[in-house]
């Protein structure tokens, strides 16, 4: 299996993380203090029922690579899913039970799903975990923007380090050079290192599900040749959250050494896009 987290604890996760979603729209106990039609700082253009809508046809569609176990080509299907969303006008509870059943299908699927069965992968033929990865982490994302547009940067819920650390290396190491292929080089090399912090209170035996050594905590996003080198050292979380371009080089608990006027150019341009 790819990636630094057992299926166990990825199953465990993407649950938790789509559960996250389901309650923010929630608006603790009363969703009708939710607005769909807020806007989306993070994902500017974007309405909360936007980001929804987007989020719950991604999910389905990993499922539905799953599912249907052709290597040699992606699931269709996605406009239909995209349409079946309740219309903003419906309010959010309909937004959110909407949401819920497309996530809830996609995990039965990685669930029932050998690991190793055969999938479409972005990369080209692969594995049907990599849809479970690459679901976990693009739902963690965007449930931060749902909370962020909702509340405020108070009301984030942090990621468990082992599922940001995670975040960092699938975008450092699967997401990143395919998306990088056709751009310019970057301007400066950036050395990424994770630093963890024991979380207060937490006893011995408590660990998560299915957690395992996370592995050495460091990565490169080479520049071009010659190009100066950058070093960000932080949090998992926050590591994660400056490369998929949802905060600054300046946000609390980061330090950078190096090239920061070369660091804030290729931010600018999204490591991501």
């Amino acid at each position: 299996m790819s990636g630094r987290l057992t299926r166990e604890r990825m199953l465990d996760a993407v649950e938790a993380q789509a559960g996250l979603v389901r309650f923010a729209l929630a608006g603790g106990g009363d969703p009708g203090v939710v607005d769909p039609a807020a806007g989306v700082g993070s994902c500017p253009g974007w309405t909360v029922h936007d980001l929804v809508v987007h989020l719950g046809t991604a999910n389905w569609w990993g499922g539905a690579n799953v599912r249907e176990g052709n290597p040699e080509a992606r699931a269709r299907g996605m406009r239909g899913v995209m349409e079946s969303a309740p219309p903003i006008g419906e309010g959010v509870s309909a937004l959110a039970d909407w949401y819920a059943g497309l996530a809830a299908e996609a995990i039965r699927s990685y669930t029932d799903t050998a690991p190793d069965a055969p999938a479409w992968t972005f990369a080209g033929p692969g594995r049907a975990d990599y849809w479970l990865r690459r679901q976990l982490h693009e739902t963690a994302i965007h449930r931060w923007d749902l909370e962020h547009a909702l509340g405020g940067p108070a009301a984030t819920t942090p990621l468990p380090e082992d599922v940001a650390v995670d975040t960092v290396d699938e975008f450092c190491t699967a997401m990143y050079p395919l998306t990088s292929a056709a751009r310019p080089p970057l301007p400066v090399t950036i050395r990424l290192r994770a630093v963890l912090q024991a979380p207060e209170g937490l006893a011995t035996g408590a660990e998560p599900v299915g957690a395992s050594d996370p592995g050495v905590l460091e990565w490169v996003l080479p520049g071009g040749d010659g190009a100066p080198e950058v070093e960000v050292v932080g949090p998992p979380e926050t590591l994660a959250l400056l490369l998929w371009g949802r905060v600054r080089a300046d946000a609390a608990g980061l330090e950078i050494a190096g090239d920061r006027a070369g660091l804030d150019a290729a931010l600018e341009a999204g490591l991501s896009a």
